[in-house]
């Protein structure tokens, strides 16, 4: 959603907040369809503040990855319903082969970053891990890489990290990473996996370390 569009929504929720609690201050009744226009307006105004505020944490994530400021999109309802599309996420990389400052994530992966910072962090599945590591994948796309494989095995070294800022323990953010390691990157397309992205290999970014990945 643009930017001047969110603001209106906000406002309008804001204003339809601030109607219900005069009208209720002031004892006045008001027509039943009037009253539900501004509840619902006061919901979509909550739930487009709690969206942007999730994205400006998403995004200083992936800015500390990228290694620049850089933004996160998380796609709407709206999209989501008509989107056919199989992509977790994706960033657009312009003729001369550089990133743009922003990554667009679909909604199930931020549904998923919603879910494992609200606290779901124990019972792990693959939605949940994968929108973690998804945040880490495209990340490392907006850093400049462009080859899935690449970007993948480094993503996976920084989806632990991603873990903790979004308040997981260490504990809890390399079990996240192992999981994908053991059981997510094995059955990638061929295209998202190497042989050396392995503890120890060209690709491992820490190989003094004996923690993998």
């Amino acid at each position: 959603m643009h930017l001047s569009l969110r603001i209106l929504v906000i406002a309008a929720g804001l204003a339809g907040l601030a109607w219900l609690v005069a009208s209720y201050v002031r004892g006045r009744p008001r027509p039943v369809p009037i009253v539900l226009l501004a509840i619902a307006l006061a919901y979509l105004g909550f739930a487009e503040y709690r969206a942007q505020a999730a994205e400006g944490r998403y995004g200083r994530i992936a800015s500390e990855i990228a290694h620049r400021p850089v933004k996160v999109r998380c796609e709407g309802l709206g999209h989501s319903l008509v989107n056919i599309g199989q992509e977790w996420g994706y960033v657009e990389f312009d003729a001369d082969g550089d990133p743009s400052d922003t990554t667009n994530l679909s909604r199930d992966a931020c549904k998923g970053l919603a879910r494992y910072a609200g606290g779901d962090r124990e019972r792990l599945d693959d939605d949940l891990v994968v929108a973690v590591h998804t945040l880490a994948h495209e990340s490392i796309h907006l850093r400049g890489w462009t080859n899935e494989a690449l970007t993948d095995c480094y993503g996976m070294q920084f989806t632990a990290l991603v873990a903790r800022r979004l308040g997981a323990t260490a504990r809890q953010a390399q079990r996240l990473a192992e999981y994908y390691w053991v059981r997510i990157y094995p059955e990638m397309p061929e295209g998202y996996r190497t042989v050396e992205c392995v503890d120890g290999g060209r690709l491992d970014l820490h190989k003094d370390s004996p923690v993998w990945p």
